[in-house]
């Protein structure tokens, strides 16, 4: 469709289509989530020796399914701050920055941009604590022999703030804006490309959903390459037991100890859940806010 003919963005519409995208891809992807970030977790993944399917078949052994639905509350209230924001992001900023293209800006790089101001605000409000909550949850193995430490949201939270302090929901804030922001400048700018090359292919028809879906899946494959390292640090400043003073810290004694791999652990299950998420997120985002744009 040409530029002409394409319809403003409507900020509130892109939110709420945000909303309902993200629950749907939580829901059927958060199995995935839980492998990926157990595998990313110190004393956690030590349990997990034989790959990837092995894994999926002791959670489900020692743990039964419901393991594989384990932190969905907090990851479902990211929702709001995370895939709201995300697309309420791209509506907002994107245009502000269309503007400055070319003069104070360079071209095609007003996506990039609006990723990274929706990132830091995502990190800085609610994406962090509420990480924190999915980690401790996700991470956590119990049997018959071990019983749950964490049960809930609220939980969760208190025991965190009893033990170690409200500014442990806060640990790892800095890897968080670092995640966000860089992968949501990936995000918002592949998925803008491939979009582009889809609508130069037919300029006067809308994209069909496969499009859209293509799009974002090709966009999230990158993400999960080239965003797995602050995720894997973001991980670990979140993990109970951690040894590290900050940030720095953590990626130094990763460095040392471990070697550069060590800020790839678990990127192939991040490809494995945000690439069909992303495809999934981005198809029922577009299909969700086609249908409100023309309730109106």
């Amino acid at each position: 469709m040409s530029d002409s003919k394409k319809p403003k963005a409507n900020v509130l519409n892109s939110t709420l289509a945000g909303a309902g995208a993200g629950t749907i891809e939580i829901l059927l992807m958060q199995p995935t989530d839980v492998i990926k970030t157990r595998f990313q977790s110190v004393h956690a993944s030590a349990h997990y020796k034989n790959g990837i399917f092995k894994a999926f078949a002791t959670v489900f052994k020692e743990e039964g399914f419901s393991a594989f639905y384990r932190g969905t509350i907090p990851v479902l209230c990211i929702v709001g701050p995370r895939i709201s924001l995300q697309y309420m992001g791209l509506a907002f900023y994107k245009p502000i920055f269309e503007k400055l293209e070319g003069s104070v800006i360079p071209a095609h790089s007003s996506a990039g941009l609006a990723g990274i101001c929706t990132g830091i605000t995502q990190a800085v409000t609610l994406v962090t604590p509420l990480e924190m909550i999915k980690v401790r949850q996700q991470t956590e193995m119990y049997s018959n022999k071990h019983q749950r430490k964490y049960h809930g949201l609220i939980n969760t939270a208190s025991i965190i703030i009893r033990q170690e302090g409200f500014t442990a929901l806060y640990s790892g804030l800095m890897a968080t804006v670092a995640r966000q922001s860089w992968g949501l400048l990936v995000k918002f700018s592949a998925y803008v490309e491939m979009k582009a090359l889809f609508e130069r292919a037919n300029p006067d028809t809308d994209l069909k959903p496969w499009q859209h879906m293509v799009s974002g899946g090709t966009a999230n494959i990158l993400v999960g390459v080239l965003n797995s390292p602050p995720d894997v640090v973001k991980t670990r400043m979140q993990d109970a037991g951690r040894s590290y003073t900050g940030t720095l810290d953590c990626m130094k004694s990763m460095l040392k100890n471990e070697g550069i791999t060590s800020f790839f652990r678990g990127s192939w299950l991040r490809i494995i859940r945000i690439a069909p998420g992303g495809a999934i997120q981005f198809g029922c985002y577009e299909y969700i806010l086609s249908w409100l744009n023309k309730r109106e």
